[in-house]
């Protein structure tokens, strides 16, 4: 099986009345889902489209993007899928990069006009000749004036559509990265990555604490592929989907429809705890098992914070893009001993490495760059040869994050070899510095880059967020981190922000760092 689609398909035959998804109050049956599905996929061949057509998908967490995703697989296309946090220069970059021939693009969330910018980028793309809009509802109108909707482009089709056999090296999938260190590449992935994956993923966790994912983690970014949709259609489970993250809908979507299983950025979770005032903790308690985590560090005491009041720990694990998302995970395993760095085990299936300057280790204690090598490794950057020769060196995958393995065997990400800061002959890793300084009682968020320094080479800013009606110096901040981390690994510059640039899926865009100007006093 080399699609999958063949998720959706097999599980439509088996429990075609299942309840697939919910969205807005609504629920759709994987029988429904999949006549969806298969009516794109028809009309798309129907447009001139077919095996290899370059189709872009933009569209926030509802159920159109189900029948677009899965109908351009059906088809054999190539789904370009893209942010729906891009403006329309950056659209235009990457329909132009991808190769894309057609757009299916929602209309926007929020007054936010994404839907007009994606079309006005799609225009200006002369390739790309055929845009369609995504509704709310997959039935509906077009809001957008002008052009057709996805219901338009399935009006008149049939509900059965073959499912495309993707040959192991053709592309299904390109995703571009979040750019939080620089432009976005476009991470090619093959439908064995995709399949692979997701079986690993089911095995990490029981059914009973998954039979009903909410999901809010964006459709277009790979944690909610794979760890979200693909799983729910290969699973049966149900998938109820946020389209956006509202603490508020969070929680009452957690309780009114018996979420089971929750998945979302490190920085999602402090903000569901801080809007938790008025929230059913008997309630979430009744239904929630389990909640997933990655991309970031857990700051210390979050997840302890989160099943004291709610019963369900949040498990930290560690994935890429360039993966197909899990590398390592942290579910089933004992915390003791564990930092906020430490992600868990490396999953069954998936070989990690530690490179330290040529020497290759996988013993504990050992710390270098991570090398993964294992069936979702992606198949390359596109357009980017000798970036992927060598970032795919010797079979591996060169991650450009730092790892650590502990006395257990557990993986701890220490941060990215780029981001490492050579202060004379101390070296600094800023996840070191900031998971340390987000346990201050004072610190919301915080982000250490390195800056030059006519002496040492470089020094260690740190720029800080304080938490609303807190109040701590400078001089006081540096001192307690002093005490707190290492000798040597203390930074010798902070600076008070309101916010940090964030990238969508909830990273701080390091290289905006640089540009920061606005400061609060303290």
């Amino acid at each position: 099986m080399a699609n999958v689609a063949h998720f959706l398909e097999a599980t439509a035959a088996r429990l075609p009345q299942g309840k697939a998804l919910i969205f807005a109050g609504r629920s759709y049956d994987f029988a429904t889902i999949e006549a969806q599905a298969g009516r794109v996929a028809n009309g798309l061949a129907a447009a001139g489209y077919g095996p290899g057509s370059r189709i872009a998908l933009a569209c926030g967490n509802r159920p159109g993007f189900l029948a677009a995703y899965y109908g351009i697989l059906k088809l054999g296309g190539l789904a370009v899928v893209l942010s729906t946090t891009l403006r329309e220069r950056d659209i235009r970059f990457q329909l132009e990069d991808s190769g894309a021939e057609a757009l299916l693009t929602y209309d926007g969330r929020g007054g936010t006009g994404y839907g007009e910018q994606a079309l006005a980028a799609a225009e200006a793309v002369p390739g790309c000749r055929r845009c369609w809009v995504i509704p709310a509802a997959p039935e509906a109108s077009s809001t957008i004036s002008g052009y057709p909707s996805l219901a338009d482009l399935m009006a008149g089709r049939s509900d059965r559509a073959p499912t495309y056999e993707y040959g192991p090296q053709e592309t299904a999938v390109l995703l571009y990265t979040s750019g939080s260190t620089g432009r976005p590449k476009g991470v090619e992935l093959t439908q064995p990555n995709l399949v692979a994956l997701t079986r690993i993923n089911q095995a990490l966790a029981p059914r009973e604490e998954t039979r009903v994912r909410l999901i809010s983690t964006p459709l277009y970014h790979v944690m909610g592929q794979v760890c979200g949709l693909n799983l729910a259609m290969l699973s049966g489970e149900t998938l109820v989907l946020a389209d956006g993250f509202d603490p508020d809908e969070i929680w009452r979507l957690m309780t009114g429809e018996g979420a089971t299983y929750f998945v979302h950025m490190p920085i999602y979770y402090q903000y569901l705890l801080e809007q938790a005032q008025r929230v059913d903790a008997a309630a979430v308690r009744r239904s929630l098992r389990l909640c997933a985590t990655g991309g970031a560090p857990l700051p210390a005491g979050l997840s302890e914070a989160f099943a004291d009041r709610f019963g369900a720990p949040i498990v930290p694990g560690y994935g890429l893009t360039e993966t197909t998302s899990i590398v390592a995970w942290g579910g089933g395993l004992s915390r003791a001993g564990a930092t906020p760095t430490t992600v868990g085990r490396v999953v069954p299936g998936v070989e990690v490495l530690l490179d330290d300057g040529g020497n290759l280790s996988a013993a504990p204690g050992s710390q270098g760059e991570i090398l993964v090598r294992g069936p979702g490794v992606m198949k390359g950057y596109l357009n980017l040869p000798e970036v992927t020769a060598q970032v795919l060196a010797g079979g591996w995958l060169r991650s450009g994050d730092i790892g650590r393995f502990d006395a257990l065997g557990r993986l701890d990400i220490l941060g990215r070899a780029d981001d490492k800061i050579l202060r004379g002959e101390e070296h600094i890793y800023p996840a070191e510095v900031e998971t340390v300084l987000k346990a201050h009682p004072a610190v919301a968020e915080a982000a250490v880059i390195g800056v030059p320094d006519a002496y040492l080479g470089q020094e260690a800013k740190t720029f800080v967020v304080l938490r609303a009606g807190h109040r701590v110096g400078g001089a006081e901040l540096l001192a307690w981190l002093a005490r707190e981390l290492p000798d040597g690994k203390c930074p010798g510059v902070v600076e008070f922000h309101p916010a940090l640039p964030m990238t969508a899926t909830g990273k701080v865009a390091r290289h905006q760092l640089v540009n920061l100007n606005a400061r609060i006093a303290c």
